[in-house]
């Protein structure tokens, strides 16, 4: 065969497998009983393993087919089977070896739109890594029968994780937790991390072999060949400490439920809005529901009843700031449950289902968020740490200024403020360049603070395209010398001015909370803050009244990620970093 068609480093597994036994009829994992015994050996006995788990010939949906060999054998065994792949030149090769009688579809699992269908069982060898485990179980509803489904995974897990380095692969465990969500019974497991290893072992092995030869014909550099065995290396570290395994599973399930889990689409958000109205008494409009989460900047899960939405979790994404490194967090808000959803409250009610199924997603080691973090009551604090979700980390605070003296406002003249317009800001401008620079010299002066960043792109989408809610925005400099330059935001209240934002060191935080204050004029400045930072920006403006408000800084505890004795009293928060004020 042809390997160059193929994605790297699929290219390298096939074309060293043709070099090494001059045949190549499959690209997945083999099941070794000897370090050198032959990788299409071991493929086989890995194949006659799979097998061994099917159901009987049904109406079978493979999804990922490689060289399309299990696709025939099925087909010949009598299943009426369909493969479904997002590569055309796995289609090519199949067609090529197997001929035109294969039912082959170009698509990703996610986007298949399941003609052809309903299927009773869906097959995946070595390719349900590559799908999101809710989309995956989605797609099931979709495209499997609705009473008598099986779903066979034969795959690479993370069992464990022991820090940030342990990423890819699905966890295991919130991978069948899911599953249990979503009405499926596992009926059969069997664990081959063992026997499977050796294949990674077997790849260096023959990387090493056939280097030149690789090098040669694929036209592939010592670099990624390097970065190959790396990989390798790394695989087979992660093996023999139990944090990578392998597993075969089928699952089983009588009838899809009456309710069901799911990832909220932009055509949902009408149901979304209308529970926040009856939930929290508080209007959403579309254009502030696309500003949070449309274009990918948020992800939602759902508990729907038909039509009917039963309970919603959200998430939005936001860069940090810790320990020296910039990292995605994950801003949880838009919490609610329908009061129709029966124990709700309590674990695996529809709010724990919701919870864990986001959070398992999105948040901690190994997943796209490594933190998390909100703004809930004391009443949801309460819910989710009973739940196991959340542990606190801090507090918000209410600080009150009253209005500024005559003397204090002499002071304050000493420095000129200027309101600018960050929707008309370019990023080449004076006025932008300024701005990144009062970020950097913020981030630089709280290094131990989780810090949320401030960089001229946030400050625009925050302030400036935040609909139905106008914020001032002003730069504030010495009249005098060089001196350093900040930014605050305002919100005006009516009977109060609330202090949003602060961009620049703490070191001119006295400046910049006294021309916040004389742009409050009578009436008083308010800000949250972070109870651990409070100390900031009470000796930078001395005289606060402090005015606790029950809001809770949490830390996620459902998923392996960061302790919460390691971020406690670290986070520095404002107003401007939740999603609603």
């Amino acid at each position: 065969m042809d390997a160059r068609g193929f994605a790297f480093p699929l290219n390298v597994y096939a074309h060293m497998l043709a070099l090494e036994e001059g045949r190549v009829d499959a690209l997945h994992y083999g099941l070794f009983e000897r370090e050198d015994e032959p990788v299409g050996q071991a493929q086989e006995r890995a194949s006659a393993r799979l097998w061994a788990a099917l159901p009987p010939p049904c109406r079978t949906l493979e999804v990922g087919i490689g060289l399309g060999t299990t696709l025939q054998r099925l087909q010949a065994a009598g299943y009426a089977v369909v493969g479904l792949t997002p590569d055309a030149a796995q289609v090519g090769e199949a067609r090529a070896r197997h001929g035109q009688g294969l039912d082959l579809r170009v698509s990703t699992l996610e986007a298949f739109d399941g003609r052809g269908g309903p299927w009773e069982l869906m097959l995946f060898q070595e390719s349900a890594q590559y799908i999101a485990p809710l989309d995956l179980f989605e797609a099931a509803d979709r495209v499997l029968a609705p009473a008598g489904a099986q779903i066979v995974v034969m795959d690479e897990f993370a069992l464990q994780r022991r820090d940030a380095g342990d990423t890819g692969l699905h966890d295991l465990a919130a991978f069948k937790a899911l599953a249990r969500r979503l009405g499926w019974n596992l009926v059969h497991e069997e664990d081959l991390s063992g026997t499977a290893a050796g294949t990674v072992a077997a790849i260096a092995r023959l990387v090493r072999r056939h280097r030149q030869a690789l090098r040669n014909d694929l036209a592939l550099d010592d670099g990624s060949l390097q970065g190959l065995l790396d990989a390798c290396a790394r695989y087979a570290e992660l093996y023999a400490s139990g944090v990578y395994g392998y597993r075969l599973l089928r699952l089983q399930r009588p009838r899809r439920p009456a309710r069901r889990l799911a990832s909220v689409r932009a055509a949902q958000a009408p149901a979304v809005r209308t529970l926040l109205q009856q939930t929290f008494d508080v209007p959403m409009s579309q254009a502030v529901w696309d500003w949070k989460y449309g274009e990918g900047r948020g992800r939602a899960v759902a508990l729907w009843e038909g039509e009917a939405l039963l309970a919603h979790y959200g998430g939005m994404t936001r860069r940090v700031r810790i320990d020296g490194r910039s990292e995605l967090a994950c801003q949880v808000g838009d919490v609610m449950v329908s009061a129709r959803a029966n124990a709700g409250l309590v674990r695996e009610g529809a709010l724990h289902q919701v919870s864990a199924t986001l959070l398992e997603a999105q948040i901690g080691w190994g997943r796209p968020h490594l933190l998390g973090f909100g703004f809930p009551n004391a009443r949801a604090m309460k819910v989710a740490e009973r739940i196991g979700l959340y542990a606190p980390v801090d507090a918000i605070v209410e600080l009150r200024w009253p209005p500024l003296t005559e003397a204090e406002r002499w002071r304050e003249k000493l420095w000129r403020r200027r309101e600018i317009d960050l929707s008309r800001l370019g990023d080449d401008d004076a006025d932008a360049r300024t701005l990144e620079q009062a970020w950097l010299r913020m981030a630089a002066a709280l290094p131990r603070s989780v810090l949320p960043e401030r960089d001229l792109d946030w400050l625009r989408y925050r302030y400036a395209q935040r609909p139905e809610v106008e914020y001032r925005v002003r730069l504030c400099e010495s009249r005098v010398g060089h001196g350093q330059t900040g930014a605050y935001v305002l919100r005006d209240h009516g009977d109060h001015v609330e202090l949003m934002d602060l961009v620049g060191p703490p070191s001119i935080w006295d400046r910049l909370l006294r021309a916040a204050r004389r742009d409050a004029g009578p009436r008083p400045l308010h800000a949250w803050v972070s109870a651990s930072h409070r100390v900031l920006l009470e000796r930078a403006a001395p005289g606060a009244i402090e005015q606790p408000i029950q809001v809770t800084v949490p830390s996620c505890v459902h998923t392996p990620g960061p302790a919460p004795e390691t971020l406690r009293g670290r986070w520095f928060l404002m107003s401007g970093d939740t999603d609603s004020r």
